[in-house]
């Protein structure tokens, strides 16, 4: 039976393959924006445990987007003075706050890491942030030759990584957090500080404002949880030019774009979905006057209607799922090129789905489409399946 199947699919290909083409279209959108949009809500889930900080205070001249800071890791050499600390955590409502410092894009010798990675120096003494996710630092703070990699940083063998010239020992990598913390480089505010210092072109910054030692780069700020944000991001900015980011605003504003876009995209896979489906329908309900004379010879030489069934409703099950496959394999293209573009204009905190959860979508996919597919084409079976051999072969015809 199958390889009667098998036969019957390839005799009409130009039917089947445009069928084929509508289930794996419907399939590769809806399996590329349920994986993109998993990937964000738990980038935006894990952001929400791991991040730690209701507001990132930065310089008032600062260029990036505010998602850039909290999300992706991209470098801005601007610097706030450091006793901006201390002004920030005598604001009523701030719980605490710890100093980082960032410096340029960073290049190793052998090795680009890539442009949205970033150098950051930390404060083990006052950060709550960084360290609860680094499980294999067991002491605080990190020696001058050591780094802990973010855990979407690319990883380096040997447990060493040559960068701007010195050699440094990985001691870690960071667990994945669904923050800018995925893409730095972790190290001690003095080598931070250091490596700043040795930049040609910050040179005549630093001697016209002052060695790095008097500069940091953000402050993180805990609030208390009754606090009025509001209230206090003005308190904060009254201190000095900077910029205080609230946290929650830039979540929501990115989920509030990501829903529209699994609305809009969500909706068009579905459509596809459902327009296939119904091309499905109609061409084997078409079938019952098309093959009428080939499945009445069947019934004529002892086949029963239950096999002249199975025969229809199998042609639909091999259409749509090979369709199905086809379609997993262009949407996970779909996949990857869509968080190109879309990270190219956003930063978002996106973690990406696990084997098994895409495998457990493509499942899904290919047995929904399938399933569909043979309830589509339980109709036609049903009508083929009662067809009377005698009168097919005398007239030729359906009555």
């Amino acid at each position: 039976m199958l390889a009667l199947i098998w036969k019957s699919v390839c005799h009409r290909k130009l039917q089947n393959a445009a069928l084929v083409f509508s289930v794996a279209a419907g399939v590769a959108i809806l399996f590329c924006m349920a994986a993109i949009y998993h990937g964000v809500d738990r980038g935006m889930e894990l952001s929400r445990q791991r991040m730690g900080a209701d507001l990132v205070v930065i310089y008032g001249g600062a260029r990036l987007d505010p998602s850039l800071y909290l999300f992706g890791g991209a470098t801005d050499n601007s610097y706030l003075p450091a006793d901006m600390l201390e002004a920030v955590r005598a604001v009523s409502g701030v719980v605490r706050a710890t100093p980082q410092f960032f410096t340029q894009k960073l290049s190793a010798d052998c090795h680009d890491i890539g442009t949205k990675n970033r150098m950051i120096g930390y404060d083990p003494d006052s950060d709550w942030i960084i360290g609860p996710w680094l499980k294999k630092v067991s002491k605080n703070g990190l020696d001058n030759q050591e780094v802990i990699l973010g855990a979407k940083v690319p990883t380096w063998q040997q447990n060493r990584i040559s960068i701007l010239g010195k050699w440094y020992d990985i001691v870690a990598i960071a667990e994945e957090t669904g923050t800018t913390l995925d893409y730095s480089l972790l190290v001690s505010m003095e080598e931070a500080r250091r490596v700043a210092a040795a930049n040609p072109r910050m040179q005549a910054a630093w001697q016209q404002y002052g060695a790095p030692e008097g500069w940091i780069s953000a402050v993180l700020v805990q609030v208390e949880p009754e606090a009025n944000l509001d209230e206090i991001v003005d308190r904060i900015q009254q201190n000095g030019y900077v910029k205080t980011i609230v946290a929650a605003d830039v979540k929501s504003r990115i989920q509030d774009q990501f829903a529209v876009l699994g609305v809009l995209l969500g909706g068009a896979g579905a459509l596809t979905g459902l327009v296939s489906l119904f091309q499905l329908f109609a061409r084997f309900y078409a079938l019952t006057w098309e093959r009428q004379a080939e499945w009445g010879l069947y019934l004529a030489l002892g086949a029963s209607g239950r096999s002249i069934a199975v025969l229809i409703i199998g042609e639909a099950v091999m259409v749509a799922s090979t369709g199905s496959v086809a379609g997993l394999m262009l949407g996970g293209i779909l996949y990857h090129v869509g968080l190109i573009v879309l990270e190219a204009y956003q930063a978002f905190p996106f973690v990406p789905a696990s084997w098994m959860v895409l495998g457990s979508l493509g499942l899904a996919l290919t047995g929904s489409f399938t399933g569909l597919s043979a309830l589509a084409a339980w109709l036609p079976a049903y009508e083929g399946s009662q067809m009377d051999p005698s009168t097919i072969i005398s007239r030729g015809e359906c009555d």
